[in-house]
């Protein structure tokens, strides 16, 4: 039985990786960056345990990846440094506006997965930063974390 455990358990870890590459596909080189390593001792616990202790959640490494890049400037919307107030980005749909006003408000996970991709590219940043600093909300992924 534990060989089956194991066997299941690798199968989640690879079906995981292959989720994250999908999105970050330059994952492995920054796996293996020193600077990446460093990045992670200076994170918060929740940083440090979605990358080693919960490896076959790809979302929560996913949104780690994402972090790591916007505080090193390596996504187009960190290069970019947009310049559009967030609350023009609201599509007619009546997508909700992310902090508009830079307050701190809470951004919910069932706000961002409303956004259409150039709503989510022009609110990445206070999406990324609402992450680190525990203003994110996981109202539809809750438990999973």
């Amino acid at each position: 039985m534990k060989e089956y455990e194991n066997i299941r358990e690798e199968a989640t870890k690879e079906k995981a990786e292959i989720e994250l590459l999908k999105i970050h596909p330059d994952f492995n080189e920054i796996r293996e960056s020193d600077d990446f390593h460093k990045w992670v001792e200076d994170q918060p616990k929740w940083v440090r345990d979605a990358l080693y202790e919960n490896s076959d959640d790809a979302a929560s490494v996913v949104r780690v990846i994402d972090l790591y890049k916007v505080d090193n400037n390596m996504t187009p919307a960190a290069k970019k440094k947009a310049t559009k107030d967030a609350a023009k980005t609201v599509s007619k749909r009546g997508t909700p506006a992310v902090d508009s006003d830079g307050s701190g408000q809470m951004i919910k996970e069932s706000q961002v997965s409303k956004m259409t991709d150039k709503q989510f590219e022009d609110n990445y940043e206070k999406i990324q930063a609402a992450m680190a600093s525990g203003k994110f909300i996981y109202d539809v992924s809750g438990k999973a974390r």
